[in-house]
């Protein structure tokens, strides 16, 4: 290759005789120049693509190269392929110039094409045949005097690579960096760091106890995470106050885990600070419409009354009613000044003590003025909607920020409505690679290209102390377990000192970096301006219950779970819970209806119509029925004002007036909350008229009426007049007869 430095005679015969040597004797020789230890594995590499061959390298013991000191080399084979890769060597080389841009690291670390591997330092031998998707890992020295380096060299990023031949037929090449420094004055990086403590998305506004105590066991998520935290004091937790809410609401009924996770966490050194409830997107939240953030409004109904009941056989300490602050939490260093508490009484054994929702939530965290919407979608116009909230510094990643400088910023921006946290991006990406590797050799690799970004930094700029930002990923909550290991061996450098969130904030802000306006995909916002929607709705049918909160205090929960940022990450799951979700509160709206169907016959000109409601609800509800014929042929009474019992059906009396004729009308039937908002589509109820049917039955009663009675005096006539007849015949018959002789 071009760029290339032949090796001075002497070394080259040496190196290719010991190479020699090497194949036909043993697996490990010493090269004079340099040695090298080889350890053959069975395991491919995950991060080598299937049916190719990967080669990594990356500095044995430290990042750090001092004049004097050998430059010590891992660099690991992977064969992925399905042939064995024959006998072969490992050629390292050292980039001609040194890394000064993190565009010259990244140019280095990610070529596009075919670039200048730079000069040559040693030559290895494998030390035999690698197998078909086995790996081989080979330990490298090259003497100080062979690096090519001095005191006049200026410090900082390095580049090395290493080129696996075989059969005189180039395999693959890996890249890898170290820092040289030479002792010379370096103005160290200070470096601040955010561990998210969250849990998988969920659809559900309270963790189930049997999730916490899969959580907090003691190889559960929650308990790796706080594990990984309390490895790293100086990192600050940004923590879900959906877990801590979600075991207090358990009572007694917590899992022991989870009060012991809790008491851990009660008892790190680490600054805190609360995400939004559930982890919800407060830029999403912003984006779809919310004039503030949203949080919850009551956990009463998740209360089991009987779980809160004060033992007998253990006192209560005296609790306070500074909802910021809990009493087995021990004190930090806080932003702002906090009242002190008032106490109250001890509790009584046997007490029931139901806990408010400011009581679930408390915590003593040390700031709660922070924001951490999800990565580069933040618009312009969320910036108002947080500040309205009560957020005034917002971290923001690298892609909603410009910078004009050449020059790498402070974390720390002015923005329009208070101070920013811009995370950088590649340094992140690096140390997170770093902490969720499952190898030495992929640990060693990330944490060396993190340092030369450090030491780019530092060199860039030396008369300038800057402050960088590092944030984890809490898109998809994982647990990580070299987080401890990273964030120390880069604060073992003499160009990185490990710092606390209270330092960046208190940095001077760039005056080069300027916010950059992003959105979030328009579908996402549309869906999630769906639920806003539909929880205002449901706040305004839940005013017909007994107890409106039964319903919208579970409804607030639910939906900012459905907006935690870790379903931005699951856009199709993620849709179909939304989907799910406003079905299942369209069901909830439509639980009150009117069962009463038509048709119905109306026969006179006043009458009173039964119309039927039922409840479908666990609790007695309040309604207005309201009704409006389609014609005038019906006029329908004053609105009525309805109690239907929980589970049950009511009927209620309408007042109908017919006012004009016969015909068909439609009354249409819509239920009204007391504040006049419509339960739903008006129900149609088909009716048939027949006023004059009132005077053709009147007509017709007073004719049987008056037949009747005229029959019954035709009747006593006829009767008398038979009865006078008879009478007169009588008397004629006895006066025709002759007088009868008495007997002599």
């Amino acid at each position: 290759m071009q760029g290339r430095r032949s090796l001075r005679p002497f070394t080259a015969f040496l190196v290719g005789f010991l190479t020699l040597a090497s194949l036909v004797f043993a697996p490990s020789q010493s090269l004079g120049p340099a040695s090298a230890e080889t350890e053959n594995g069975t395991a491919p590499s995950a991060t080598t693509p299937a049916d190719t061959v990967g080669v990594t390298v990356s500095p044995r013991e430290s990042s750090e190269l001092s004049p004097g000191q050998d430059l010590l080399l891992t660099v690991t084979v992977h064969n992925n392929t399905d042939a064995a890769i024959p006998l072969g060597r490992v050629d390292v080389y050292l980039a001609q110039l040194a890394l000064t841009t993190r565009a010259a690291l990244d140019g280095w670390l990610r070529p596009d094409a075919d670039t200048n591997s730079g000069d040559q330092l040693v030559s290895v031998p494998t030390a035999g045949i690698i197998p078909a998707g086995a790996s081989t890992t080979i330990s490298v020295t090259v003497p100080a005097d062979s690096v090519g380096l001095t005191d006049q060299n200026a410090w900082g990023a390095r580049g090395i690579a290493a080129i696996l031949s075989a059969d005189d037929v180039v395999r693959a090449e890996g890249r890898g960096t170290f820092v040289w420094s030479q002792g010379s004055a370096i103005t160290p990086v200070a470096l601040a760091t955010i561990l998210p403590i969250t849990t998988p998305a969920s659809a559900t506004g309270l963790i189930t106890a049997k999730a916490l105590e899969s959580y907090t066991s003691s190889v559960g998520l929650l308990s790796r995470q706080l594990d990984a935290a309390t490895d790293a004091p100086t990192a600050t937790i940004a923590i879900d106050p959906q877990i801590i809410a979600s075991i207090r609401v358990l009572g007694s009924a917590a899992p022991a885990s989870a009060l012991a996770w809790l008491d851990r966490l009660a008892g790190s050194s680490n600054d805190i600070f609360p995400l939004s409830y559930a982890d919800a997107d407060i830029a999403l939240q912003a984006q779809a419409g919310a004039a503030t953030l949203l949080a919850p409004t009551s956990f009463d109904p998740a209360i089991d009354a009987s779980l809160f009941v004060v033992p007998s056989n253990s006192p209560i300490p005296e609790t306070t009613a500074d909802p910021t602050n809990v009493p087995t939490v021990t004190s930090r260093t806080t932003a702002t000044t906090t009242p002190s508490p008032t106490p109250t009484p001890a509790l009584e054994p046997g007490q029931t003590v139901i806990p408010s929702t400011s009581d679930l939530l408390a915590w003593n965290y040390t700031s709660t003025a922070i924001g951490w919407p999800a990565a580069g979608q933040v618009a312009r116009t969320d910036l108002d909607v947080f500040a309205a909230s009560g957020l005034t510094t917002t971290i923001l990643s690298s892609g909603n920020v410009e910078q004009s400088d050449v020059f790498t910023p402070n974390t720390a921006v002015t923005l329009p409505t208070g101070l920013g946290l811009v995370s950088d991006s590649p340094l992140s990406a690096a140390i997170r690679a770093a902490a969720a590797a499952t190898t030495d050799e992929e640990w060693r690799v990330n944490v060396a290209e993190a340092a030369s970004l450090l030491a780019i930094v530092s060199a860039e700029n030396p008369d300038s102390a800057r402050t960088l930002l590092v944030t984890f990923d809490r898109s998809s909550p994982t647990a990580v377990t070299r987080i401890g290991q990273t964030l120390a061996a880069l604060d073992g450098a003499t160009w990185s000192n490990a710092s606390s969130l209270q330092s960046a904030l208190a940095a001077t802000p760039a005056t080069t970096v300027s916010f950059q306006d992003e959105t979030i995909d328009s579908n996402r916002v549309t869906l999630a301006r769906s639920l806003l929607e539909r929880e205002g709705a449901i706040a305004e049918f839940a005013t017909i219950l007994t107890d409106p909160v039964a319903i919208t205090a579970p409804a607030r929960l639910d939906l900012l779970a459905l907006l935690d940022t870790t379903w931005d990450s699951q856009t199709s799951a993620w849709e179909d819970q939304v989907r799910t979700s406003l079905a299942a509160s369209f069901d909830l709206m439509h639980a009150v209806t009117v069962t009463t169907r038509g048709p119905i016959i109306v026969v006179g000109s006043k009458v009173d119509l039964r119309i039927t409601l039922n409840n479908a609800l666990d609790q007695a509800v309040t309604v207005r029925t309201e009704i409006v014929p389609s014609n005038g042929r019906l006029v329908v009474g004053e609105t009525l004002e309805t109690i239907i019992q929980s589970n049950s059906a009511q009927a209620v009396s309408v007042p109908l007036s017919a006012a004009v004729g016969n015909g068909d009308v439609v009354l249409r039937v819509t239920l009204f909350t007391l504040n006049g908002t419509p339960l739903g589509q008006p129900a149609p109820i088909d009716v048939s008229v027949r006023a004059d049917w009132e005077g053709v039955g009147a007509s017709i009663f007073a004719i049987l009426v008056i037949g009747f009675f005229g029959f019954g005096i035709w009747r006593n006539i006829v009767r008398r007049r038979r009865e006078r007849a008879a009478e007169a015949s009588a008397a004629a018959v006895e006066t025709a007869l002759p007088a009868a002789e008495p007997d002599v």
